[in-house]
């Protein structure tokens, strides 16, 4: 319902590049105050995309914090590890993308080219695995020499990819008018292989793991046709599966968010609004309500148990400035700052 359908994102082949192209800035920052980061794909042209910092210490946002220079077409990639952040931009259509390694006040430290329009990243045994949809394959960076060391080989337009547990997992989806695919695919970290292949319901678009180190995956669509699976990671067989049907908190979209202090999870539901989940229940719930769900589309969701704070982004029409829209606890709307245009990750910092 809510996926832009970027026609750049086509079949293409993989490419490697050599390590650390362009060094440029070498002093670490650091970002004082707990928030939350959100990366803005931002239209067409590149310099439109942004990285933003909301911090709540100040209860302020700072619109963009990248630099030098600026964030080339369409990134989409973000993590934060070990008080650094890493950054995919997908590129030019059927290209090679671009990864950046920033410190956390958003100057970039490392940048390099790789993968066929890269998406999304999980760090894994001192390795990044970036997933390039028109390759049909998963690039791995090995972080201490900084250099790509082969590819993986998954299923069709790998896109989310999420690890744990010595493996990696990657929703593979479907291509513009083309393939679709319905699977997720299982790598072992340590050999790099694909040891299993997940079979799901088509397109899968999240994956998180629950406190008790299972894997859910989420597959986009109605109250008929979106659902939760819930798998064990060993064994890989199916645990249980969960259908949201309930008014306007119905269906499944994107970002399933785990609460660390019980059985809930939150994610952003068909009917673009945020649905509270319980696991043990199975009883789901609006949560949080798109009060002009005509007009103003909600592209991404993370969940701050540590500070109680639950943030939506906000695309709203996908070319002017989107909004990054804060909640407390209980969902109840905080404040809203403005973002970069088509606003799509969000990365909490403690």
């Amino acid at each position: 319902m809510k996926t832009i359908i970027t026609l750049f994102l086509l079949s293409a082949i993989i490419c490697f590049t050599g390590c650390r192209d362009e060094v440029v800035n070498n002093i670490p920052a650091t970002i004082a105050g707990k928030g939350v980061y959100v990366l803005s794909e931002g239209g067409f042209s590149a310099g439109s995309s942004k990285l933003s910092f909301y911090n709540i210490n100040t209860n302020s946002i700072s619109e963009n914090i990248f630099h030098p220079g600026s964030i080339g077409l369409f990134p989409d990639g973000l993590i934060l590890k070990d008080n650094m952040l890493y950054l995919l931009e997908q590129g030019n259509f059927n290209s090679a993308g671009k990864i950046y390694l920033l410190d956390t006040g958003g100057a970039v430290d490392v940048s390099s080219s790789i993968g066929t329009n890269p998406y999304s990243l999980t760090i894994a045994n001192d390795k990044v695995y970036i997933t390039n949809g028109p390759s049909n394959n998963v690039s791995v960076l090995n972080l201490s020499i900084w250099q790509v060391t082969g590819s993986i080989p998954v299923g069709t337009y790998p896109q989310e990819i999420i690890s744990g547990g010595g493996k990696v997992f990657v929703c593979n989806t479907s291509v513009y008018q083309g393939a679709t695919d319905s699977t997720v695919s299982v790598i072992d970290a340590a050999t790099d292989q694909v040891v299993h292949t997940i079979k799901v319901r088509q397109t899968p678009s999240s994956l998180a793991f629950t406190n008790d180190g299972k894997l859910l995956i989420g597959c986009p669509g109605t109250s008929a046709t979106g659902i939760i699976y819930k798998y064990d990671i060993d064994t890989y067989s199916r645990l249980d599966s969960f259908v949201i049907s309930n008014g306007f908190a119905s269906g499944f979209d994107r970002d399933i968010r785990v609460d660390p202090n019980n059985d809930n999870i939150y994610f952003l539901c068909y009917t673009n609004n945020v649905v509270k989940l319980n696991l043990s229940t199975k009883q789901s719930e609006l949560f949080i309500t798109n009060q002009n769900a005509a007009t103003e589309i909600w592209t991404g969701y993370n969940f701050d148990a540590v500070n109680g704070k639950h943030y939506v982004a906000n695309a709203k029409d996908f070319v002017t400035s989107g909004s990054l829209i804060v909640f407390d606890l209980n969902g109840n709307m905080t404040g809203t700052f403005a973002t970069g245009i088509s606003p799509r990750r969000i990365v909490v910092k403690n």
